[in-house]
C-alpha cells in the first residue's frame, strides 16, 4: 500500500510541475536584430527584423518618425497571410538626422495567454 502510495504522489508531482512549469516559465519575446544599419539620404534602405513568436494582426502597431522619412515597415507577404513576426524596413531616406521606428504587439499563446512586446530601432541618416 504504501508503494502504491508514493508512486501515485509522484505521478501526481509529476502532473503538476509540468503543468504549472507551462505557465510559469514563459519564454521571452525576442526582437532581432539589436539594431538596424544606417542610412544614405537618397538611396535605397532594406533591412529584416525578426520577432520569434507570431504576432497577432490585430494587435501589432507601428510608428515612423518622422512620418516624411521616406521608410515604411511592412510584414512579409505568403500569398495566403501576412506574418508580422517577420518585418521589413524598406525605403529611401528622405530626411537626414534620426529616424525612429517604434512597435509594440502581443503574441499568441499556447496552455498560457501571448506575451506583450514593444521595440524602438533609431536610424542614423548620412548625407
Amino acid at each position: 500500500m504504501k508503494k502504491l502510495r508514493y508512486h501515485l504522489m509522484l505521478i501526481i508531482g509529476l502532473f503538476l510541475a509540468t503543468f504549472l512549469t507551462g505557465c510559469f516559465c514563459t519564454q521571452k519575446v525576442e526582437v532581432l536584430p539589436k539594431s538596424l544599419p544606417n542610412a544614405k539620404l537618397g538611396a535605397p534602405y532594406y533591412a529584416e527584423i525578426d520577432i520569434n513568436f507570431r504576432v497577432i494582426k490585430r494587435h501589432f502597431y507601428y510608428q515612423i518618425e518622422p512620418e516624411n522619412s521616406g521608410l515604411e515597415l511592412s510584414p512579409t507577404d505568403f500569398g495566403t497571410h501576412l506574418s508580422f513576426n517577420d518585418l521589413k524596413v524598406k525605403g529611401i531616406p528622405k530626411v537626414t538626422g534620426t529616424i525612429t521606428i517604434k512597435f509594440s504587439g502581443l503574441t499568441y499563446g499556447t496552455m498560457c495567454p501571448g506575451v506583450e512586446f514593444d521595440k524602438t530601432y533609431i536610424i542614423k541618416v548620412e548625407e
